[in-house]
């Protein structure tokens, strides 16, 4: 069973890296030159006009986000990344009736000490959740956030987000890569609560990262364990013709 059983593989507990770039799997590093950093001393107030062209894009289906102001279109979700969350929404959906969780595939994640916002693959949050507006949840009062990394995602999924989550108090982040080879799962969790917005740190105190076919344990209030070669694609047997 998926859900539940454990298989005969194990998964790699790996020490926390001091910096951020450190967790990148290697084959997509790149070498960057480093910009100056502004100051961002105290929080600062997001014009009315971008606020509004975000929420226009929002309302037409483009995946707007907000960092540091400025607006930042992402490309559409594959058909790869939609069914990635797809089986894994199966895997929880057990959970959610009797904890009354809701899914959101198209709900915003304030990231303080802007008005920035992320928009995650999926957000699991519980009946009551602390909103800052119409558009954005504070991620301290979600129970999980997921990224399905993609070409045009995948450096800014392991090397922005991280960050960005756990400045937000998102205290669950699962990253699911299908561009690596073994893919792989990657559960980050116990934010620190000291992050600036261009901290070199790792963001994220614990971080558990599960290859294809190995189970990948989430911790409470999920306390499930899933076996992560549920989440790729797989071969169906066809149907045994009836007797």
């Amino acid at each position: 069973m998926a859900l539940t059983k454990p298989t005969k593989h194990g998964r790699h507990d790996h020490p926390v890296p001091h910096k951020q770039d450190d967790l990148v799997p290697d084959e997509h590093k790149l070498q960057e030159a480093r910009n100056p950093e502004p100051e961002l001393d105290e929080p600062q107030e997001l014009p009315d006009e971008v606020l509004h062209l975000c929420m226009v894009l929002k309302a037409a289906d483009f995946r707007a986000e907000i960092r540091f102001g400025q607006i930042v279109v992402s490309p559409w979700m594959s058909m790869e990344s939609n069914d990635i969350i797809d089986r894994l929404t199966n895997l929880l959906n057990p959970l959610k009736p009797p904890n009354g969780w809701r899914f959101h595939y198209n709900w915003a994640v304030h990231i303080p000490p802007l008005l920035d916002h992320r928009l995650p693959d999926l957000i699991v949050v519980p009946p009551k959740v602390e909103s800052l507006d119409a558009m954005r949840v504070h991620g301290r009062s979600v129970l999980l956030v997921v990224e399905v990394c993609s070409p045009g995602t995948h450096k800014v999924d392991w090397k922005e987000k991280p960050l960005d989550y756990a400045r937000a108090g998102v205290p669950l982040f699962l990253i699911v890569d299908p561009l690596v080879t073994p893919r792989t799962v990657t559960l980050m969790s116990d934010p620190l609560s000291d992050l600036a917005p261009f901290d070199d740190r790792q963001p994220y105190q614990r971080i558990v990262t599960a290859e294809e076919g190995e189970v990948l344990e989430l911790p409470e209030p999920f306390g499930i364990k899933i076996e992560t070669s549920a989440l790729f694609d797989q071969v169906v047997s066809p149907p045994e013709p009836a007797e």
